[in-house]
């Protein structure tokens, strides 16, 4: 039995297991993922983290093309091993990153389960972009100085208020004398 660590926090990373069983076998497995989690020697996965699906049912696609559209494994990692995937009949197991949480494992498959490859999905371009806004300069959002106008007005404002304190002031003291 072979072990097969699983780093931690490992992410897009599929790989595609080959059942030597019988197709009645292969069924129940696709569908029971406490089954599954047993036959790679785990306690648990996360279900939406495997397929478990018979070759034939992917049809003119097959297997090579399948890993490219759908699981986005670059063209050029599907070369070396065309023929090897090419050559598989019955049933295979994927098993994503995503099946493990991002947790650290060991896989210790069943005799059953063999390892046919382990592929990275293809990385996003992450190019460099070059952002210049003159919003963002240091000091730009700087208040700009108000007018003379809008301080004569300000004063007068301030003014009229401080008025209105002194004669209500002096109303109440000649209510209240």
């Amino acid at each position: 039995m072979s072990r097969l660590e699983i780093p931690e926090l490992e992410q897009g990373v599929t790989r595609v297991f080959s059942l030597s069983m019988t197709a009645e076998a292969a069924r129940r497995l696709s569908g029971d993922v406490e089954a599954q989690a047993a036959a790679l020697g785990l306690e648990s996965l996360n279900e939406t983290g495997v397929e478990v699906f018979a070759l034939a049912d992917l049809g003119e696609l097959g297997l090579v093309g399948y890993l490219r559209e759908g699981v986005d494994v670059p063209e050029a990692d599907l070369q070396a091993d065309r023929q090897k995937l090419s050559g598989l009949d019955g049933w295979v197991m994927l098993v994503h990153s995503s099946a493990f949480g991002g947790q650290g494992v060991v896989l210790t498959p069943w005799s059953e389960i063999t390892l046919i490859g382990t592929y990275a999905q293809q990385q996003a371009d992450q190019g460099d972009i070059a952002l210049h806004s003159d919003a963002a300069q240091p000091y730009s959002g700087a208040p700009k100085k108000r007018s003379a106008k809008a301080r004569r007005r300000r004063s007068r404002a301030s003014l009229a208020v401080a008025c209105l304190v002194v004669l209500a002031a002096g109303i109440l003291w000649w209510a209240l004398a």
